[in-house]
């Protein structure tokens, strides 16, 4: 584990209350290295001598801790990345492909809500759908 991010990871889990586990930390890898937002099942393609069942269980204990979440966008399978950020998603209703996508002026919707209701505002969520370029040829 090299990679500045990776680095972060040890205390992160131990913040959490986390043993820290090769199998843990090299999910966490697999995740990091992936381009884009992977399923359970490619990262156990990336580390198949670590059970299917021992990454589902870690996946869910990571994203209960708040360290990912868990996209259950397109497909029946869901996706994951890492909680680092916020941004919003956009998601090809053909291939499933999730693109990140950063807009700050779509955060200040949470004060105009709460400005306009008096509610605190916890979180929101925003999604668009569409075809990526590759399933539009």
């Amino acid at each position: 584990m090299d990679d500045a991010k990776s680095l972060e990871l040890i205390p992160y889990l131990k913040e959490r209350g986390l043993r820290i586990t090769p199998q843990r930390l090299m999910i966490l890898q697999s995740i990091l290295d992936h381009q884009g937002h992977p399923t359970a099942e490619e990262i156990h393609q990336t580390i198949p001598f670590t059970s299917l069942t021992t990454i589902y269980n870690n996946l869910k204990l990571f994203v209960r801790l708040g360290i990912l979440n868990e996209l259950p966008y397109g497909s029946a399978l869901s996706k994951y990345e890492f909680n680092f950020s916020r941004h919003y998603h956009v998601i090809c209703q053909e291939c499933g492909k999730i693109v990140d996508f950063n807009y700050p002026d779509l955060q200040e919707i949470e004060q105009v809500a709460s400005n306009l209701t008096s509610f605190e505002i916890l979180h929101h969520h925003f999604e668009i759908y569409g075809v990526c370029a590759s399933c539009q040829k």
